[in-house]
């Protein structure tokens, strides 16, 4: 009986035994297969991590091309723009303008680079200096060799940019400082492969041009809108800034219609700037490259920097692309840009413009002359309208005007809506186009007028002597003998040595009239000033307040 319960015993351990190490080895299992779970979805946030956070290296093979159409005979059916519209959209998030609400932007970030880095190049010229300039490209090198050979006239200088290309078979658009000038070209891919390249054609008047490698299969940059660029959206530039070859950087729009004054308007008559500005970094080498948005499009060319130093300083420029296609389709066609004019002379519209004319704020572009014969003289637009809208557009600015045009051709017909009389008027004019030849650009006077205390708004007059009737082709009126510096007078634009012929179209016969006029006019009125200059052709308007 003993032997029995102590079989029992036995056998009861053993299974006890056998039922905990069932229990420990299922268990066991568990925990593996979640620890396994674990460790996988650990390496798989890791790996999602490290292709967020670090750029790998881009192809152009990786750059969705958009299917080309066969090359038509006319040659401006070279450029088929790339655009949403005519290439596979890339599987990137859809944005214009805005951020995700909702998880990490890198992304966005990356692969607008991707888009546009295969299509931005860099641009190597070099010019022939004489050998007596100071070479600024290289202020610091060792000048031993040249001083050995005084003999030589001029001697090579380099100078670097950057460039876009616009089409598969090689055309890039870049600035025109960038060749201008240069005795040769080279361009460089983002694929390392090197060019010669040729100047097809170049716009000094908003500083653009074209120039043509010989290759094809070429990635193309995506164009975007430029007009529906909003301030405080995001933005990229890419380019080569000091010779470090496919740079990005990223910034904000901080302001539109930017007039900087860096083309020359004495030589230029018919200059256009309308600039984007931007925060992106932006230094010497990025011009000719792209400002692009988050979806990796193209909307400017960078062009300028405000600066001090010669570096960045926080403010950089760039073209907006809209006029930018426009200018790259005629100069590829034509070998030039055919400006389409409207053969005004334009200002800005001040406040005191604004309060004389009727206008509910400064708006718009005061026109202060018409040239005989011009298409706006043809359909009746005459001196002193204000031009408020082009097709609809609202015309906010001298530049912006300029643009709405410069962006037709001429025989393009355009509406205006002009304001006159304290009243808008449509028009419907067909636009002409601008002679080749530069002429000296028409004066602009931006200042306001301030109020200080001058006496006879600070104008000194006298009556004409028949000498000067005859050499100045007026009737009546007084002379303008002296201005003083600070009236009211001289900051609306009035000088010496012309002919008041009226005020508030009212004929000024002497100057006890003229000083009648002012004394019974109050404080704060806009009186309205008709000059006659012998260096111009037409009288001059200009808006005077009565201090």
């Amino acid at each position: 009986m003993e032997a029995l319960k102590k079989i029992a015993v036995l056998v009861t351990g053993a299974m006890i035994i056998g039922l905990v190490t069932w229990v420990l080895a299922l268990t066991g299992d568990q925990l593996g297969g979640e620890l396994k779970t674990r460790e996988n979805s650990f390496l798989q946030k890791n790996s999602s991590d490290q292709s967020t956070d670090k750029l790998q290296t881009i192809e152009p093979s990786q750059t969705v091309v958009a299917p080309e159409e066969s090359r038509k005979n006319d040659r401006r059916e070279s450029i088929r723009w790339r655009s949403e519209e005519n290439a596979p959209t890339p599987e990137t998030p859809k944005i214009s303008g805005k951020m995700p609400f909702m998880g990490n932007p890198n992304q966005v970030f990356v692969r607008a680079a991707q888009r546009i880095l295969p299509a931005v190049v860099s641009i190597e010229s070099s010019r022939r200096v004489k050998s007596g300039s100071f070479d600024f490209f290289h202020p610091f090198l060792n000048r031993e060799d040249d001083e050995k050979k005084d003999d030589e006239e001029e001697h090579i200088q380099p100078g670097s940019g950057s460039g876009i290309l616009i089409s598969t078979d090689g055309y890039v658009m870049t600035n025109f400082h960038v060749v201008e000038e240069a005795a040769e070209l080279r361009v460089k891919l983002y694929d390392k492969r090197e060019f010669p390249a040729t100047v097809v054609g170049t716009d000094p008047t908003t500083d653009l041009s074209i120039v043509k490698i010989e290759a094809e299969n070429l990635p193309a940059a995506f164009m975007g809108n430029s007009d529906s660029v909003q301030i405080g959206e995001w933005v990229m530039a890419v380019g080569n800034p000091l010779n470090f070859t496919s740079t990005v950087t990223s910034g904000i729009v901080s302001a539109l219609g930017r007039n900087i004054n860096i083309i020359d308007g004495r030589r230029y008559r018919y200059k256009i700037e309308n600039f984007i500005q931007t925060d992106a970094v932006i230094n010497p080498g990025n011009s000719g490259g792209a400002l692009v948005n988050l979806k990796g499009e193209v909307v400017g060319i960078n062009t300028a920097i405000a600066t001090r130093s010669g570096f960045y300083q926080g403010y950089g420029f760039a073209i907006p692309v809209n006029l930018a296609k426009k200018v790259a389709n005629d100069l590829i066609e034509f070998g030039r840009v055919r400006r389409a004019i409207l053969g005004v002379s334009i200002e800005t519209v001040s406040d005191q413009i604004a309060k004389a004319e009727g206008l509910p704020k400064p708006t718009g572009a005061y026109i202060q002359s018409v040239s005989s014969g011009s298409p706006a003289k043809n359909v009746g637009i005459r001196q002193g309208d204000i031009v408020l809208s082009v097709n609809g557009s609202e015309v906010v600015s001298v530049n912006d005007l300029q643009t709405k045009i410069a962006q037709h051709r001429p025989g393009d017909v355009v509406r205006l809506i002009v304001w006159r009389d304290g009243e808008e008027w449509d028009v419907d004019v067909e636009l002409g186009e601008a002679p080749a030849a530069g002429q000296p650009a028409f004066s602009e006077n931006q200042s306001k007028p301030e109020k200080p205390l001058f006496e006879n708004l600070g104008i000194t007059l006298r009556d004409l002597t028949d000498e000067e009737k005859t050499a100045l082709q007026v009737d009546g009126g007084l002379y303008i003998d002296a201005v003083e510096v600070g009236s009211p007078a001289s900051k609306a634009g009035v000088y010496s040595t012309g002919v008041l012929v009226s005020i508030n179209d009212l004929p000024v016969k002497s100057v006890g009239a003229f000083e009648k006029m002012i004394d019974e006019s109050k404080s704060g009125v806009i009186l309205r000033l008709k000059v006659k200059y012998a260096n111009i052709n037409e009288n001059r308007i200009l808006y005077v307040e009565v201090p």
